[in-house]
């Protein structure tokens, strides 16, 4: 007999299996049946840890939140300089992303953000305090030289989350055509160059 697993990691295992559906598919295609397909699971499981789709949609927003701007505040408090600190945030947010292509998929669709009001907010405010976190590192580094004067920081931070949004997006749609890695290590050099 197998192990009955608490709801915590079943909940996790859906999300799991909703952001690859994502990832494969788009958000269109998201659905109870595709996401009890890909966890192994039946829908009437998937019903017993989830009222519905959209109690998924607003678990998918709180995993990505916690992993995308809850790992980007936790590095901005720690004491590297502040260069350091906006690459370790922009590594750990591709390698997020290489591990879970339906992210960008989901922040960025259409469905979520026009057919669903308080998600899209939720997401919208989660988005704005990343770029604050960002704008706040980016302060820092203009003020002790690491970056240079008269840069604004937070349309950089938003250039800097612009720059993940468009690369992750095009490796995601474009099937994973090239190296997320090494595109990104060139995008960073190109982007570092720029604000020093």
């Amino acid at each position: 007999m197998s192990e009955k697993k608490s709801t915590h990691i079943r909940q996790e295992e859906i999300v799991q299996a909703a952001l690859k559906v994502i990832g494969q598919k788009g958000v269109g295609a998201l659905t109870i049946a595709t996401i009890a397909e890909a966890a192994d699971m039946t829908e009437s499981n998937i019903y017993r840890h989830f009222g519905g789709k959209q109690d998924i949609y607003f678990a998918l927003a709180k995993f990505i939140g916690n992993a995308v701007m809850g790992k980007a505040a936790a590095i901005a408090a720690g004491s590297r300089k502040p260069w350091e600190k906006l690459e370790t945030i922009f590594f750990s947010h591709i390698t997020l992303v290489l591990k879970n292509p339906g992210i960008p998929r989901f922040i960025f669709s259409e469905d979520i953000r026009l057919g669903n009001k308080k998600l899209a907010e939720k997401i919208s405010l989660r988005l704005n305090n990343y770029i604050d976190t960002l704008a706040g590192i980016i302060e820092a580094g203009i003020a002790e030289g690491d970056f240079r004067q008269g840069i604004s920081p937070r349309e950089s931070a938003k250039t800097l989350l612009g720059i993940i949004q468009s690369t992750s997006l095009s490796w995601a749609m474009d099937g994973k055509s090239f190296n997320i890695k090494t595109e990104a290590e060139k995008i960073w050099r190109n982007y570092l160059t720029l604000m020093r």
